[in-house]
């Protein structure tokens, strides 16, 4: 067998054999698909989890605006036929208020010029003397028996009255004479007498007295019902209360009658022409001017 030397053909291929294998086996690896790394993985998953969020995002944005269009679009059509319906109504109505604004600016013009503190106060006056005639025929008092029995039950069952008075038959009606004497007071006084309203302060005192001398006792009297009944009360009922501030507001207003009613005073001076002129309507001289003048003399 034959021993091939070192410097021989084969031995002198061998070198480039090697560099086509090396180059086919890089060509294959090349040629063949390799698998996906971490990097690319995450990136692709991240990718993918960022388009479904922006698709969820539009889909939720979506539904949000038709949630919020619906009732919009529903709302609107209720307000656009109510605000109608006002306005048709308002233009209706305000030429009435405005008429109504008119009329209460003239009726406060007219209470201006008319209602002036005098009349006032002498209608306030009037209207006084009037309770006062119409307290008498008010009752004065009531008498309940067996209040004890219907204690707590005031309000549902009130005791039985058994007797009333009248306020005018406790005083032998002097209340409807006092009560005419006060309008003629009154009246008087209007018609340019001013003083006339101080007499209503007796007037007053006298129907002030008359309440508490003689109504209040007899009110209060329970009389023969305290011998026939058991636990009698008698209790003063608005005409006595009706007759006793009429009488206090006679007194009150005797006084503001006197004043509102007076005339008005005027004082006027007499305007003085000049107050350097002598009784012969020349200037005088200062006394100074004078002496020295009877002095050249």
């Amino acid at each position: 067998m034959r021993l091939r030397k070192p410097g021989s053909r084969a031995s002198k291929a061998s070198p480039q054999a090697a560099r086509e294998r090396a180059a086919s086996r890089a060509e294959k690896k090349r040629s063949s698909p390799r698998p996906a790394g971490r990097r690319e993985a995450t990136t692709e998953s991240a990718g993918a989890f960022a388009s479904v969020a922006k698709r969820s995002a539009a889909e939720l944005l979506g539904i949000a605006r038709e949630l919020i269009r619906i009732p919009a679009a529903l709302y609107m059509r209720v307000a656009e036929k109510l605000g109608g319906w006002v306005l048709a109504a308002w233009l209706r109505v305000w030429p009435y208020l405005l008429a109504l604004w008119r009329l209460a600016g003239r009726g406060l013009a007219w209470a201006e010029r008319v209602a002036t503190p005098a009349r006032v106060t002498v209608a306030v006056a009037l209207l006084t003397a009037l309770a006062l005639a119409g307290s008498q025929w008010a009752d004065l008092s009531a008498i309940s028996v067996g209040t004890d029995a219907y204690k707590g039950l005031e309000n549902v069952a009130p005791a039985p009255e058994v007797s009333e008075k009248t306020v005018g038959s406790a005083h032998l009606w002097l209340g409807i004479p006092l009560a005419i004497v006060a309008a003629l007071l009154i009246v008087g006084s209007a018609r340019g007498r001013p003083g006339l309203a101080r007499l209503l302060v007796p007037v007053g005192i006298a129907v002030v007295a008359i309440s508490l001398l003689v109504d209040r006792p007899e009110g209060l009297d329970e009389g023969r019902e305290a011998l026939e009944y058991e636990s009698v009360t008698a209790e003063l009922l608005p005409g006595f209360w009706a007759q006793l501030v009429s009488g206090v507001v006679l007194i009150l207003l005797a006084a503001v009658l006197a004043r509102v009613l007076q005339p008005d005073r005027t004082t006027r001076r007499p305007a003085r022409e000049g107050s350097g002129r002598s009784k012969g309507g020349l200037l005088r001289r200062p006394r100074g001017l004078r002496r020295t003048a009877e002095a050249g003399r």
